[in-house]
């Protein structure tokens, strides 16, 4: 009787032995899905840390107008103009009138070295707007003279701050089309700018 019952009770216990074993592999293989999906959570779910970049001072718009800068330091004739410019000048007496000119001249070169940046004549239109600032200078060192002597200059002190305010402005905006030396180049001039403003506002 006995005897009947080993096959049943050999297949039982076989059949148990799968089934733990089935167990077993299902627990193991559910630990590395947990901890995946834990994974998977802490990714999804990351600290944010705030990030603070820095900003750029945005340059004050001017209502000055540059006026036409007519002929061209690339065109052949422009020598004429340097010329005529020189003999204006040395007519012109008075400080006073002396800075009108000058910034006058000022205006011209900035506006010429814009155009010829824009045009793709990067290194002249460089040397131009040099010049530019040049001639500003110097219009402000009359200016600072003229006040030493006594005279009427709020007007053109006030067209001077307006017109360095609109040169700061054109150059600026010229750092966006031009090369990483170029942009540092016109980097400088600014700043220069930013210095003859403290001298016409302080003499």
């Amino acid at each position: 009787m006995l005897k009947k019952f080993i096959p049943v009770l050999a297949v039982l216990g076989f059949a148990a032995a799968i089934l733990f074993i089935s167990i077993f592999r299902m627990s193991a293989s559910a630990k590395p899905s947990f901890a995946a999906a834990s994974l998977k959570f802490n990714v999804s779910s990351p600290s944010v840390t705030p990030s603070f970049e820095p900003t750029q001072t945005p340059v004050p718009k001017s209502n000055y107008y540059l006026v036409y800068p007519g002929m061209l330091p690339d065109q052949p004739l422009y020598k004429l103009k340097m010329i005529r410019d020189k003999i204006w000048l040395a007519l012109t007496s008075g400080s006073l009138k002396r800075s009108e000119v000058l910034l006058l001249f000022a205006d011209k070169r900035v506006g010429a070295g814009d155009v010829l940046i824009k045009g793709n004549k990067v290194d002249l239109g460089l040397t131009t707007l040099t010049k530019g600032i040049k001639y500003f200078e110097r219009a402000v060192t009359e200016i600072n003279s003229a006040k030493q002597k006594g005279m009427q200059t709020e007007e053109m002190v006030s067209k001077l701050q307006n017109a360095s305010l609109k040169y700061e402005e054109v150059l600026t905006d010229l750092q966006e089309q031009v090369g990483s030396e170029s942009k540092t180049y016109l980097e400088n001039l600014v700043k220069l700018i930013k210095d003859i403003q403290t001298n016409l506002l302080t003499s």
